[in-house]
């Protein structure tokens, strides 16, 4: 971890002058940061693209309880984003040969124009038709150009930085920790404990999937305090939800590894397990006294979900084929959000499909599950526990609605997780190199390999 901040002290520079402007000279956060996306290409620094794109996102999730000042990140993101695909569009050639991801999900973003004549945010409707599928097109790419460039050690420091934005959760608690928690609840630099949540559940398959695809490149000491940190914050958050996604796909991954069949029949007789224990949850949870943890108070309304799914069911009558372009079920959450308070409801939709579903229409999340679908059902060939990532994905849509924004700290590292099992010169890496692992550094990282750009 110390090798890793030293090696990338540009990029810590950096951000501390965001952090820095972003306190006394707000409006400057928009030209710096796409400034700094000139300067890390410049300087050859094409990881530290991805880096700062990550947290930058971060940031923007931030709550304007937490850091008032933070808010500017929210809407400057937007110019990072422009910068890393303006690079992308004008130097496609570098990128070549392109990720698959993109083209697997472009029946979809082809639909995704046409319910922008149903919008009532034309422009905001644009705007995030537009991100949603430059993310699916620039971070796949990215992943792929990073580790062509610099193999395993790309995948190692990614890790580590991942590692680091958990591990800054304590800074701000030793500051106050009105800033790391809310309702008693851990939520470190995310905006809630949800969200730190969500990405320690992504994290978790992630670093699990490159692990297992190259286990000479963490030691064991270095596995454990990566895997030890990203559980502590999952358990910290108290997310019922993601706890049970991350359950999910730590018991299947390796059924689905030895067998397809298996794993599906194990997932089945899960879920009905499942269904039996919810039926004597309150008992169950109550006896080993984990009812605080577990918010026995609000399980069962799921914390105002059910409530919120049925105002969106409600109002997706309006919108059932066809939608109302993205940004619509934010418009109408948004619209009604003092009646929902009053009902005891706080944020959005809370379920992707129902979202997805008042953005586009059935038409619109048809096309978009067959792409999802399609995409770990191919990479299963590769990597097959991408059965199990898709399944605990699946299960985690139901609870919130993180993947249907794109400029988010979550939708990008599942764009990385299906980069990772989708590619075959990442997944089949030792069948190229004869079956031998490369050879190590001392920090165990892989050594450089920079390709012709």
């Amino acid at each position: 971890m110390l090798t890793f901040l030293r090696g990338h002290w540009q990029l810590i520079f950096v951000m501390l002058v965001w952090l820095g402007v972003g306190f006394f000279l707000q409006q400057a956060v928009f030209a710096l940061l796409p400034l700094s996306v000139f300067f890390f290409k410049q300087r050859d620094l094409w990881p530290e693209i991805l880096f700062g794109l990550l947290i930058v996102l971060v940031l923007s999730d931030m709550e304007k309880d937490l850091f008032l000042k933070m808010i500017v990140f929210k809407s400057a993101k937007n110019f990072y984003i422009l910068a890393v695909a303006g690079i992308f569009l004008l130097e496609t050639n570098r990128f070549m040969p392109l990720s698959r991801v993109f083209n697997i999900f472009l029946p979809f973003f082809l639909y995704s124009i046409f319910p922008l004549l149903f919008s009532n945010s034309i422009i905001v409707a644009v705007e995030k038709t537009i991100s949603y599928a430059l993310m699916f097109m620039v971070v796949p790419n990215y992943v792929l150009y990073c580790y062509r460039r610099q193999g395993w050690s790309f995948f190692r420091n990614l890790i580590f930085f991942m590692t680091a934005i958990l591990l800054f959760g304590f800074v701000l608690q030793a500051m106050d920790p009105v800033y790391s928690h809310v309702m008693g609840r851990f939520r470190g630099m995310f905006g809630n404990p949800n969200g730190m949540a969500i990405y320690c559940f992504l994290f978790i398959m992630l670093a699990s999937v490159v692990n297992t695809l190259n286990r000479n490149l963490f030691s064991f000491r270095e596995r454990l305090v990566i895997f030890g940190t990203i559980f502590y914050f999952l358990l910290m958050s108290g997310s019922r939800a993601s706890l049970t996604s991350a359950a999910i796909f730590l018991i299947f991954h390796r059924f689905f590894a030895s067998s397809p069949m298996l794993g599906f029949v194990g997932l089945v007789g899960f879920v009905l397990a499942v269904e039996l224990v919810s039926s004597n949850l309150e008992m169950i949870i109550t006896y080993f006294g984990l009812a605080e943890y577990f918010r026995l108070n609000t399980l069962e309304n799921g914390s105002g979900r059910y409530f919120a799914w049925d105002f969106a069911w409600q109002h997706i009558q309006r919108f059932f084929v066809f939608g109302g372009g993205f940004a619509n079920d934010e418009t109408i959450m948004r619209k009604y959000r003092l009646y929902l308070e009053s009902q005891g409801h706080q944020g959005g939709v809370h379920n992707t499909y129902l979202s997805m579903w008042l953005n586009v229409g059935i038409v619109g999340l048809t096309i978009f599950l067959r792409s999802l679908l399609l995409l770990f059902i191919k990479a299963s060939k590769l990597v097959p526990m991408s059965l199990a990532i898709m399944f605990a994905t699946l299960f985690s849509l139901m609870y919130e609605s993180w993947l249907v924004g794109s400029l988010n700290p979550y939708t990008i590292v599942l764009l990385m997780i299906m980069t990772v099992v989708t590619e075959p010169e990442i997944a089949n890496w030792q069948e190229e190199n004869d079956g031998e692992p490369q050879d190590d550094g001392e920090d165990g990282a892989q050594p450089i390999r920079m390709a012709v750009a």
